[in-house]
């Protein structure tokens, strides 16, 4: 159960880095046309992209060892 938990979190966290990500390029008009800093837009996509990313991986290294432990 725990590892699909892991699964599911780390595909749920980046896609929404990646809707962030898109909402933080997006053109504006006004007084905030210019936007944030593009270094910190990408810090900020950045860390949940590899939080996510650990997140799948010890959920299929969860996945194999369950497998290989059946056999």
């Amino acid at each position: 159960m725990k590892k699909h938990i892991l699964l599911y979190g780390g595909i749920l966290i980046i896609t929404l880095s990646f809707l962030g990500l898109y909402n933080l390029l997006a053109p504006r008009v006004g007084p905030i046309g210019n936007g944030p800093p593009t270094t910190f837009i990408w810090f900020i996509f950045s860390i949940p992209i590899l939080i996510g990313l650990a997140l799948t991986a010890t959920s299929i290294v969860k996945f194999r060892n369950e497998k290989n432990t059946r056999n």
